[in-house]
């Protein structure tokens, strides 16, 4: 890491030479062909790893003496040392006046960072803690605590988060993924089971001794928006208000990263919607309506987790942020999610604070609610071209009142009508569940029309990709985003 301006300015000059060494050596070996490709792949990945490196300790640096960093995490007491010198960078203190504060010289702290404070007895190491004005927290276990991934498993199980899950979301890709853990030593599993559950408790707020204690746990989704959310018997309300809670908490890395969104006013009505994405980008589609709410300032969350809720909807300091959480390819459904969370969104403006979470199609609860029904019409006025209710009536005329021949007679019409068969099946499937009758199913057996392109959850991970500003996070909380985002 750097430690001081001396060393940041000597990166610095190594990063260029290094940058203009790869531009020499690409442009030499394009002419020769005397070099197997393999090796000269080899040598510039060597080259590339370098630069990254540099690059991440430069970037940490200016990080640091911007105040951009307001926590750092330690996964235990031996990276204290580097917290220290890190604190100090942060606190803008260069080394000689943190020695001034000490009534020491500046070599003598010159002495300690160069030596990771080998040399510095506990005493120091406390003075220098409070003249840096900074406070440290270490969870300290018994021997007889039972710091195990199985006893790390089995209590987050209780409220809701489960083992693959934990593995796929929280586990250091670095121990080798989920695999084989049982043959895993019992150090390095202890050391792995803390590292997992200071990560679980940062979004979760479960603290590492809660997890490892006796103690009965319990999850409080009242800040992600719980309390206002009505399940059907059938959901599983542990699993529900646990993963709700990792969507809330990656919604907020999201808004932070994305600070320098605009913040325009939504638009209430469907044909303003349409107007706007079709006069701006030619047609409608799902990438197209994804770059317009976008543009309006409010970033787009995809997830591909199983389970849990169908999508939601965030505002936090009159913020917006939609979730999407399909596991369908098809890019209607997604559209139609899309523009159902943006009429959530547009809806009292003047709330700085707003939540909706959604459960499925088919929940009582949701088929009950007038602002799902006015989300949902709106969703298909503006796929359907304002067409939605004419073009219902003109299937049930054709398949006269009989259901099962809707699957025949909503393509049949779709493709007379020039609309999207996917997005007529979906508004088919609405409107058929408030009489009372699941045809979800069917609906979905007629996505397959678009599902041979761009799979839609990387079409939107993508485009966040491209604008978050992840330099905004420290990086554990980037890391926890960057997984969340994953394909595995």
């Amino acid at each position: 890491m750097i430690k001081n301006e001396r060393q940041y300015r000597v990166t610095q000059a190594q990063l260029k030479k290094i940058e203009q060494a790869l531009a020499k050596f690409t442009n030499s070996l394009h002419k020769s062909e005397d070099v197997h490709p393999l090796l000269w792949k080899a040598q510039q990945d060597a080259l590339q790893s370098q630069l990254s490196e540099l690059r991440e300790e430069i970037e940490e640096y200016e990080a640091l003496r911007a105040g951009q960093r307001e926590v750092l995490e330690l996964n235990s007491l031996e990276e204290l040392p580097s917290a220290l010198i890190k604190a100090r960078i942060a606190s803008g203190l260069s080394q000689k006046e943190l020695a001034d504060r000490l009534g020491l010289k500046e070599q003598q702290i010159q002495r300690y960072e160069a030596t990771d404070y080998a040399s510095a007895s506990f005493t120091r190491i406390l003075e220098i803690i409070q003249a840096l004005g900074i406070k440290v927290r270490e969870d300290v276990f018994l021997p007889s605590s039972q710091i195990t991934l199985n006893t790390l498993f089995s209590r987050l199980r209780q409220v809701g988060i489960e083992r693959d899950f934990i593995l796929k979301r929280f586990y250091p890709k670095s121990a080798g993924g989920n695999l084989q853990i049982d043959d895993i030593s019992e150090d390095k599993a202890s050391s792995l089971a803390l590292q997992v559950a200071a990560l679980v408790s940062r979004v979760f707020g479960l603290t590492p001794s809660d997890i490892f204690s006796s103690s009965p746990l319990q999850l409080s989704a009242a800040a992600a928006g719980m309390a206002r959310f009505k399940v059907t018997k059938r959901t599983d309300e542990r699993h529900l208000s646990a993963y709700t809670l990792y969507a809330h908490f990656l919604a907020l890395l999201v808004l932070d990263a994305t600070s320098d969104l605009p913040n325009k006013q939504i638009p209430k009505h469907p044909d303003q919607v349409r107007e706007a994405i079709v006069s701006t980008y030619g047609y409608l589609t799902f990438k197209h309506a994804l770059q317009y709410v976008w543009s309006l300032g409010v970033p787009v969350l995809p997830l591909n987790d199983a389970g849990a809720f169908h999508g939601a909807f965030w505002r936090v300091g009159g913020r917006n942020v939609i979730v999407l959480k399909q596991q369908t390819k098809s890019a209607a459904r997604w559209l139609f999610d899309l523009l159902h969370e943006l009429w959530h969104a547009a809806q009292e403006p003047e709330l700085d604070e707003r939540t909706v979470i959604e459960d499925s199609e088919t929940a009582k609860e949701r088929l009950n609610s007038q602002e799902e029904k006015t989300a949902t019409r709106f969703a298909g006025y503006i796929t359907l071209d304002g067409r939605a209710e004419e073009l219902v009536q003109l299937c049930e005329q054709e398949a006269k009142g009989s259901i099962e021949q809707l699957k025949r007679v909503v393509p049949k019409v779709a493709a007379r009508e020039n609309v999207s068969v996917a997005s007529l099946a979906n508004y088919m499937a609405f409107r058929l569940s408030l009489q009372g009758e699941n045809w979800w199913g069917a609906a979905t057996n007629l996505q397959t029309e678009d599902t041979d392109y761009t799979d839609p959850w990387q079409t939107a991970r993508d485009y966040l990709l491209e604008r978050v500003n992840f330099g905004q996070l420290n990086e554990v909380d980037r890391n926890i985003l960057l997984r969340a985002l994953s394909d595995d």
